[in-house]
């Protein structure tokens, strides 16, 4: 028995807005990534010595704010147009980034100032680990298999840090 045209188009319609959904979302827990390891790295670089409270903010912020431009400005070069559905990605990039410089805000607002970097710090990796986690069971891995996974992420990640600091000097 065949469907009906509208049937069809309906059923590819639906399927193709689900892709795009899945899209949206990998692309939001992409940048929530690369953003929550780049500010984990500068937190890292940071001297203990010094308050965060007096520029945290700012250096949260400033990094998420520039890393999520040039990414944007990046895919929009490497696009060569940008449509709707192309806009509509970069708002699910930027809506990652934004989550996790709220986070990081958020953890410095509330840790007292003689632990607030090493909490921000351990926020931001749980964070980086929860992504993983949910990632993969989103994409239909049982908890075992995520946790597993999002274990990895921490390590891998965590080297990630340490290899761009070690780079770095700091």
């Amino acid at each position: 028995m065949m469907l009906p045209m509208a049937d069809v188009e309906t059923a590819h319609e639906q399927d193709r807005a689900e892709h795009h959904r899945a899209e949206r979302r990998r692309e939001a827990n992409t940048m929530a990534l690369y953003i929550g390891i780049s500010l984990l790295a500068a937190l890292t670089a940071l001297p203990d010595s010094k308050p965060l409270h007096a520029h945290g903010l700012g250096v949260v912020w400033g990094i998420t704010l520039g890393l999520a431009l040039a990414h944007w400005f990046s895919f929009w070069v490497s696009a060569g147009e940008f449509d709707r559905h192309d806009a509509r990605v970069a708002v699910s990039q930027l809506g990652g980034a934004v989550a996790v410089a709220t986070l990081a805000s958020i953890a410095m607002l509330v840790f007292p100032r003689k632990v607030e970097l090493n909490g921000t710090e351990l926020v931001l990796t749980l964070f980086v680990a929860v992504v993983g986690y949910l990632s993969m069971r989103w994409s239909g891995a049982g908890r075992t298999k995520a946790a597993s996974f999002a274990f990895a992420i921490l390590v891998i990640a965590t080297l990630i840090v340490e290899l761009k600091n070690w780079l770095a000097g700091y």
